[in-house]
């Protein structure tokens, strides 16, 4: 199990490629799912910026309508702005980005932010020269204006969000950063307007899988009113997912680093790997510890209980 903590995200500097006035990207930051960022209408393709301090090594978007989600790394002191100069036809399916003094090298794997027609992760060609980055691209006529950036990866990775379910959420561990980084998070819907709910940066505290044995249960919040001639009149509403499950951990330090964990939090939602190597995600938990306790049947061990609920 893994728990993001400290967390490292921030709205400051963070920004989306586009916002619907309605549902601006502060939302991402305020800890209810249901207050959702939104796209402008009908926009299905969106890339936020997420701002993440130091020491950050993993990053989590929940109750997003994402059918793929490409996450990309890079350090804010690496970035560069692009010249304000147009981009190059050369001919064969390559583009040159002008960018005076880059210092690439080919192979580099780079970030293209902010352009029209050029965004996402490039591969930099042979054929570069000092002042041009040559990608692989198909040719559009486009002129930047000095605010467009390119930056080294650091890791980047797409994710599957639909398949047989619909998993409406990610989590994305990378090598950590000892300086203030960026995840830029391209999203793309099949739904006529792209969206997402929370999104959390920060450490992934490490903790043992639970045994074997997980117990998963749904949790309705709809509420059930009785009539008077005895029929029910149900007002439906959300239903989330409870987890209960136990850990055996080392008494000294995993108890009482989640003992430490609870206490920060409280009821206060978190963002939660239930058990590592879970591919579709479905135990990616945005949500609560709503029990924990803990027996210590040997001087060096410990058993934790646990309860986790979804929050909305």
């Amino acid at each position: 199990m893994k728990i993001i903590y400290p967390e490292k995200q921030t709205s400051t500097g963070s920004s989306a490629s586009s916002e619907n006035g309605s549902f601006p990207i502060a939302n991402l930051f305020n800890d209810k799912p249901g207050k959702l960022w939104k796209a402008a209408d009908s926009v299905q393709t969106a890339t936020l910026r997420i701002a993440i301090t130091a020491t950050a090594d993993t990053v989590a978007l929940f109750k997003t309508n994402a059918t793929s989600a490409i996450c990309t790394i890079t350090l804010n002191s690496a970035e560069q702005t692009l010249d304000n100069a147009p981009a190059t036809d050369e001919t064969g399916g390559v583009v040159g980005i002008p960018l005076a003094g880059h210092g690439y090298s080919t192979g580099d794997q780079i970030l293209l932010n902010g352009t029209t027609n050029y965004d996402g992760v490039h591969t930099v060609l042979a054929s570069s020269a000092a002042g041009q980055i040559d990608i692989t691209a198909t040719y559009v006529a486009e002129t930047f204006a000095g605010t467009e950036t390119a930056c080294i990866i650091v890791e980047t990775t797409t994710h599957t969000l639909s398949s047989t379910r619909t998993y409406n959420r990610f989590w994305q561990e990378y090598t950590s950063q000892g300086a203030a980084h960026t995840a830029t998070i391209k999203l793309t819907t099949t739904a006529t307007t792209i969206q997402a709910g929370v999104v959390k940066a920060g450490v992934a505290v490490d903790f043992r899988n639970p045994q074997y044995g997980i117990t998963e249960y749904p949790i309705d919040y709809s509420t059930v009113e009785e009539l008077s001639n005895g029929a029910k009149y149900v007002d439906s509403r959300d239903i989330v997912r409870g987890f209960s499950f136990t850990i055996d951990v080392t008494r000294a330090s995993d108890f009482y680093n989640l003992w430490d964990i609870y206490v920060y939090f409280g009821k206060t939602p978190m963002a939660a790997l239930m058990a590592e190597d879970i591919i579709d995600n479905q135990w990616c938990v945005f949500g609560t510890i709503e029990s924990f306790s803990g027996s210590h049947p040997y001087p060096s061990d410990s058993t934790i209980s646990l309860t986790f609920e979804e929050s909305v």
